[in-house]
């Protein structure tokens, strides 16, 4: 009787595990198509050949419309490089900055790229590719001033900022963390923080990361120490229900990053 009982079980536990196995493969399989189904933006895409991008066109130089009348710009350069790599043209939509998201959200557009902030507030709306441009402060100095190469060369130095700026307040952080003991030499405006260190009436600069590059482009006697002080990344933001979409612009920008495509475009546009 004990072995009736236990050749039943045996037959029990392999149906059942046959069972949960089929099941899991089902399920598996259901959430696959669920996935592809959900992309109708790819889907879309990838039948008319075309992306629908989004960008408020008035921020140089990431985004705007030259004399022609034609979209340019660090964005545009980006998207044209990244419709290449999926294989589609890429129509630009130009929509003030503050309508933007829902231009995406109603289907409009299929992604916005217009100097981007990532907004940790929003994951719940949108996705966001990874960081492209790190839009961070910068620590600057005098051209050819091989003093400071980092933080920790602050220490007893002055350091210019503009007063209540974003700069301002990193400075004051950077000091009370870091124990560094550098005096700020405050000024009213940007124009004024680059005159004081160009002039020596400081040693060292935190400045806005846009700003300090396009500096250095108009030929001022100013370098960047490369690594932002602040964490401030530009994203292209996509719909939640576009995950296709997503990875192949996450998959392009890490193809871009490879083969130097984003020191070529900062070159270009600063």
């Amino acid at each position: 009787m004990s072995r009736v009982r236990t050749v039943l079980g045996r037959r029990w536990y392999l149906a059942a595990a046959a069972g949960l196995a089929l099941a899991a493969i089902a399920v598996f399989v259901l959430s696959r198509v669920a996935s592809s189904r959900r992309d109708e933006t790819w889907t879309r895409i990838q039948r008319e050949g075309s992306m629908r991008v989004g960008m408020d066109a008035s921020y140089p130089p990431f985004n705007l419309v030259d004399s022609n009348g034609s979209f340019t710009g660090y964005d545009v350069d980006l998207v044209v490089a990244l419709g290449s790599r999926l294989g589609v043209r890429v129509e630009f939509a130009d929509i003030s900055f503050d309508g933007l998201y829902d231009a995406l959200l109603s289907g409009r557009i299929d992604l916005i790229a217009s100097a981007l902030p990532y907004d940790r507030l929003l994951t719940r709306d949108v996705a966001y590719s990874h960081s492209y441009f790190d839009a961070g402060q910068m620590l600057i100095v005098r051209q050819g001033d091989d003093h400071v190469k980092g933080i920790a060369d602050l220490a007893g130095l002055r350091v210019a900022v503009e007063l209540g700026s974003a700069a301002h307040q990193e400075a004051r952080r950077l000091d009370q963390r870091e124990g560094l003991g550098f005096s700020l030499v405050l000024r009213s405006t940007p124009e004024e923080v680059i005159h004081s260190l160009i002039e020596g009436q400081a040693d060292a600069a935190i400045y806005d990361g846009i700003a300090a590059r396009q500096m250095v482009g108009q030929g001022n006697p100013i370098e960047l120490i490369d690594t932002p002080l602040t964490d401030e990344p530009y994203v292209i933001a996509v719909r939640l229900d576009s995950p296709t979409l997503l990875e192949r612009v996450n998959d392009a920008l890490v193809g871009l990053r490879e083969e130097g495509f984003f020191e070529r475009v900062e070159a270009k546009w600063f």
